[in-house]
């Protein structure tokens, strides 16, 4: 029998409960919470010293690109790198992710081999990284958003070969680009690029092989037809018109509500490119005709999506224009902005948002979950920033990071 860690003398974040359970010791074995128990209980293992500290779940970030490089051109940057400099870009992404206790996250698009790579490194414990849900590459019209990381499709039957060639190769989900985007020049996020029709066989081929699906819309009309097709999840959901400008859309809005969609609204990368737009007095796709209106949009969303009772994922989009692989908290503090409490804005990156990605029992410090956990300074359910620069991080029971220094 393998022996056991205790993280003594912590203050335990009740994520589900919204409340801090004071004075535990929490038992390790084998990649599990074994046991969360009084303080005051003599207990044999390995010591992990709290000090009074505060012991979280681990964040799941909803929404990345571990092949982009969060500055201010990614595409431009991806596409003149060579396969090497990516994989050293998605790599350094891990680490950040990391040390910001961050342990798992769902790579919503990315050159499908280097991705099975990066796994690879990251199962044979050469790289240190988050648990990570991979699409592979996403599945998008001929030269539709994103093209550049592989997965064009243009008929149903190469939607169900490559959903099938990309879940037996490690994908967790399958993810669309149902609208044009504003990384993309030659597309435009007003239009719903994608066809009903291969939305619908890419769903069915998802559900045959028991994986979730999403899609990225900015396009309203992307909205309906990922609400028609009985997709599961939507991302961003901008409400953009064909016309390029950005108008919400209440009667939509509930639609995605009632067949009980999740959708990740990605606010803090929408805003810090929009301010990047502002400055330069341009965007990357001359489509993008109302581009600081439609990204700035996104935080009025989840207002909107938060008094309607959506189901929320935390998700950042991090690798998009300046939004770092560190950036989840940020994320956080925009939908208490938006009419989240902190509790609630917390529950979107740990325990809903493992159940909305099926990830099973973890996203919570409770006994029989995955041991992926953040120690931190003080208690978050006061100040989100305290989930800033864990001391100590663990994933699947191990010490991957601690404060100064990394695993």
């Amino acid at each position: 029998m393998s022996t056991q860690d205790v993280i003594d003398q912590v203050h335990v974040v009740d994520v589900a409960q919204g409340r801090i359970d004071q004075h535990r010791s929490v038992i390790l074995q084998d990649g599990t919470i074994q046991e969360v128990c009084s303080a005051d209980q003599n207990i044999s293992g390995n010591r992990i010293e709290g000090a009074g500290r505060y012991l979280c779940p681990g964040l799941i970030d909803g929404h990345a690109h571990f092949f982009l490089d969060a500055s201010s051109n990614p595409r431009g940057h991806f596409l003149d790198a060579d396969e090497t400099t990516r994989m050293n870009v998605a790599r350094q992404n891990a680490q950040i992710a990391i040390a910001a206790g961050i342990t798992t996250i769902r790579d919503c698009g990315a050159p499908a081999s280097l991705m099975w790579q990066l796994q690879s490194e990251i199962d044979a414990g050469e790289t240190v990284a988050p648990h990570i849900l991979s699409c592979g590459s996403p599945l998008m019209r001929t030269q539709g958003h994103c093209h550049f990381l592989g997965g064009e499709v243009a008929s149903v039957k190469q939607v169900r070969d490559v959903v099938a060639q990309q879940i037996n190769s490690g994908a967790r989900f399958v993810k669309l680009m149902a609208s044009g985007g504003g990384l993309t020049p030659g597309t435009n996020p007003g239009e719903a690029d994608l066809s009903l029709e291969l939305m619908r066989a890419a769903a069915d081929a998802a559900h045959d092989h028991g994986v979730h699906i999403t899609a990225h819309c900015h396009a309203t009309d992307s909205i309906t037809r990922a609400i028609e097709a009985g997709l599961d999840m939507i991302e961003h959901a901008s409400f953009v018109e064909l016309d390029g400008r950005y108008h919400y859309n209440e009667s939509i809005a509930k639609l995605v509500r009632d067949q009980g969609v999740v959708v990740s609204p990605t606010v803090f990368a929408a805003l810090r490119t929009a301010n990047r737009f502002r400055e330069s007095k341009s965007s990357h796709n001359p489509q993008d005709v109302a581009a600081v209106e439609r990204l700035e949009g996104r935080l009025t969303n989840t207002g909107h999506f938060y008094r309607l009772g959506m189901k929320i994922l935390g998700g950042t989009d991090c690798g998009a224009t300046d939004t770092p692989f560190d950036s989840l908290v940020d994320e956080l503090i925009a939908y208490t902005q938006a009419g989240l409490s902190n509790i609630e804005a917390l529950q979107t990156v740990t325990c809903d948002s493992a159940k909305y990605l099926r990830l099973g029992r973890v996203g919570e410090v409770k006994p029989g979950y995955g041991a992926d956990l953040m120690l931190i300074a003080s208690n978050p359910l006061q100040d989100l920033n305290a989930l800033r620069k864990p001391s100590i991080v663990v994933k699947a029971g191990s010490i991957v990071h601690s404060h100064g220094s990394s695993a």
